[in-house]
């Protein structure tokens, strides 16, 4: 009778662990076969050139690499700053430039209401250099998981001349892609 009931009982179980990927699955937390997405907008079916279409595809890995970081950064920051300080953190913490620019651009965008809202928080408003400034003027509550001040500027420098090079439709060199590549993981390993 007991091998029956631990038969029953890994049947049960293997049927929540399936229902549980599907629902993973099915919001596309993960991946559980090798086939590609169909892109949403299919380039290779416009009028660009080969040359055009393959370095685009070179790119989006990256800007899914960057979207990846610069998101777990606003993560981090929002995380930290509203368990330290409180909701209103964004008053307390961030510089009077950095919330200014925030404003100006809030603003801008305001003015044109057909289109997307960016973010519907302030720091999603923030340029990349931005974060690291957030960072660094709220040392205290980041240096606990943070190596330093030092890293946090070398590598936010590097990798926002970057991000520029790819969100203005440029292309960068493996050598840059390499360096990308070994800041994402320092980021992953170092803050998890």
């Amino acid at each position: 009778m007991k091998s029956i009931s631990n038969l029953k009982k890994m049947v049960m179980d293997g049927m929540l662990i399936q229902s549980e990927i599907d629902k993973l699955s099915s919001d596309g937390i993960l991946k559980t076969d090798n086939k590609l997405r169909s892109p949403l907008i299919s380039v290779d079916k416009l009028s660009f050139s080969p040359r055009i279409s393959l370095s685009a595809n070179k790119m989006s890995d990256v800007y899914i690499a960057f979207y990846c970081l610069e998101n777990s950064v606003r993560e981090l920051v929002t995380d930290r700053l509203v368990e330290r300080k409180g909701t209103d953190w964004w008053n307390k913490c961030v510089p009077e430039k950095v919330r200014k620019k925030v404003s100006e651009l809030q603003l801008k965008e305001s003015k044109n209401k057909y289109h997307a809202q960016r973010s519907t928080i302030n720091l999603g408003y923030t340029l990349f250099g931005d974060l690291s400034d957030i960072i660094i003027s709220n040392w205290s509550e980041f240096a606990d998981i943070l190596p330093s001040q030092a890293w946090i500027t070398s590598r936010f420098n590097d990798l926002e001349m970057s991000r520029n090079v790819i969100m203005h439709s440029g292309v960068l060199p493996d050598d840059e892609i390499d360096r990308i590549k070994t800041y994402v993981q320092d980021w992953v390993e170092q803050v998890g």
